[in-house]
């Protein structure tokens, strides 16, 4: 994880503080939909890396689907007044049943780490499914800055999820 700024410090603390809990639910949704795939796109290029080769292009797309998939769990998370009645997963159904959300201070930690590490995942990515790219493999440097951004995703939701599990005894 990047070294939290002095003010993400703070809202640890409040955190901490404030006894502030996340749902069970919201954990089991975010482990298994977004935990799940940066672990995805981590062996991935994992794969490559450990042997020191760059990655075929095609995998640039497999990683996009995979933080296309994280970008709409997101917004569920956001907004989700806006799940469909229809939804088939039992994880979102009890989210938008409930309006379970992420409260302020946990949101904008998410969203300064996890959201920030996608999006820079999806910089990269896409600069090598352009198809006026003649580049044939993803080189070793941006290999590594992807692989740094799912350690740096996992390394903080388990930060923030140790934070906001447990309901303090009062």
């Amino acid at each position: 994880m990047a070294n939290l700024l002095p003010k993400d410090e703070e809202l640890f603390q409040r955190i901490a503080k404030e006894h502030i809990f996340v749902d069970p639910v919201l954990w089991t949704l975010i482990y298994q939909y977004i935990g799940d795939q940066i672990i995805l796109i981590n062996l991935t290029i994992r794969y490559y890396l450990d042997d020191g080769t760059p990655m075929p292009k095609q995998e640039a797309k497999k990683i996009l689907d995979c933080t296309k998939r994280m970008i709409e769990v997101m917004k569920k998370l956001d907004h989700p007044e806006a799940i469909s009645n229809d939804e088939k997963d039992s994880l979102f159904q009890i989210i938008k049943k409930e309006n379970l959300k992420l409260d302020p201070i946990t949101d904008e930690l998410f969203g300064n780490y996890v959201r920030n590490d996608v999006n820079i995942i999806n910089l990269v990515c896409i600069d090598y499914i352009d198809p006026m790219d003649e580049r044939e493999v993803i080189s070793v440097e941006d290999g590594k800055r992807i692989l740094e951004h799912t350690r740096s995703t996992m390394r903080f939701l388990d930060r923030l999820r140790q934070a906001t599990s447990q309901k303090a005894a009062f």
